[in-house]
């Protein structure tokens, strides 16, 4: 089992299993900003904690053995949003 490590900071809104999805982890990063993270076989936060960046979140699973899948959404203001401006943005900080 692979940890998955979360790039921004937060605090958990949600944690724990939502219908079919399985286990999910819903993150609120202020100003109206949110992550959706599902895929994971053991969420390891709780509602309330506050999350760093890089801070281990939770556990990916093999789904019936396969290959391990992580489904990530960014959302402001309960609309999905195209998380690629937000890594470019991280990369070129990391140069």
């Amino acid at each position: 089992m692979r940890k998955w490590l979360h790039p921004m900071q937060g605090i958990v809104a949600f944690a724990g299993p939502f219908r079919q999805y399985g286990e999910i982890l819903i993150l609120d990063h202020g100003d109206g900003y949110h992550s959706l993270i599902a895929g994971l076989a053991r969420v390891d936060s709780v509602p309330g904690q506050w999350v760093a960046a890089g801070e281990p979140i939770g556990v990916m699973g093999r789904p019936n053995g396969g290959v391990p899948s992580l489904y990530v959404e960014l959302r402001r203001r309960e609309q999905p949003i195209n998380p690629l401006p937000w890594i470019a943005a991280r990369n070129e900080k990391a140069k």
